[in-house]
């Protein structure tokens, strides 16, 4: 079973798309929850496909308060209205929903982000994070690489013991990029696991970990046992935010390439019988 390819048209719609969207304002960058009330005279509305410009005040993580909107527009309860903030090369995306006029505006309330459903994960799984430099990413910018994942998983039930899913990085004649070799077999983060889905992972590290500024890429190696199987994944990722809780910090990572629901449905049934 193998995935192949194009590396720079996954790192252009995966990695170079900085729309971020949050479910609670105190999961913005800490930087940015320091100047929040600035960072807020920035923020453009959305709503029924025009832009807008408003006053925003904050009433808790979860809800605002629009003032100022234009005369000529009337927000009605349980309308939508999508809340950007520009941030350096990033937009940060609070999906909102209306729920009363006030005399002074409109409060809203910010909604969760669709994602799909996650496995959280209750067994005690390590992750290492490989991190990649800037200037191994620009190389992959600026030449012909193939992104390919190998896999031995079988529909034929009962067939293999251990399954693997390993990303792996060929250059244009098919050799493995040997920079990308080396640097997987390295550890510079080790968490565990929380959650799992078809497009991602969430690891948890201990400690208040700053990783440094342009950083793209990382590769994730962990190994889920269950019963008498072990799933070996080497996955390839995008770091897509990061948050702080007490002394821990969070990786929420995304797949250069997602699982296929067919695929996705063959692990979920393992991970399921994982108690």
């Amino acid at each position: 079973m193998l995935d192949k390819v194009e590396l720079l048209t996954k790192i252009k719609t995966r990695v170079l798309n900085k729309n971020i969207s949050l479910g609670a304002l105190n999961l913005l960058p800490q930087d940015l929850q320091k100047n929040l009330n600035f960072i807020l005279q920035k923020a453009v509305l959305f709503y029924n496909q025009k832009l807008l410009k408003a006053n925003l005040e904050v009433i808790n993580n979860k809800k605002l308060l629009i003032k100022n909107l234009p005369e000529n527009i009337t927000l009605s309860k349980g309308e939508l209205i999508l809340i950007i903030l520009p941030a350096e090369n990033k937009r940060y995306v609070f999906q909102t929903v209306v729920k009363e006029k006030l005399p002074e505006g409109y409060k809203v309330e910010i909604l969760n982000p669709r994602y799909e459903k996650r496995i959280k994960i209750k067994a005690e799984v390590p992750v290492f994070l490989s991190l990649t430099p800037q200037k191994l990413f620009f190389n992959f910018l600026n030449n012909d690489y193939y992104l390919i994942r190998e896999s031995n998983l079988s529909f034929e039930n009962g067939k293999e013991n251990d399954i693997y899913f390993f990303d792996l990085i060929f250059d244009e004649k098919n050799l493995l990029e040997e920079e990308f070799r080396s640097l997987i077999r390295k550890t510079h983060i080790k968490g565990n696991l929380v959650d799992i889905s078809s497009s991602g992972i969430c690891v948890k590290t201990h400690g208040i970990i700053q990783p440094p500024e342009n950083l793209f890429l990382l590769y994730a190696r962990f190994e889920i046992s269950v019963l008498q199987k072990k799933i070996k994944f080497g996955l390839l990722c995008h770091l897509r935010n990061l948050r702080y809780e007490g002394n821990f910090t969070y990786f929420h990572l995304m797949f250069l390439i997602s699982f296929k629901a067919n695929v996705w449905e063959k692990i979920k049934e393992f991970l399921e019988k994982l108690s």
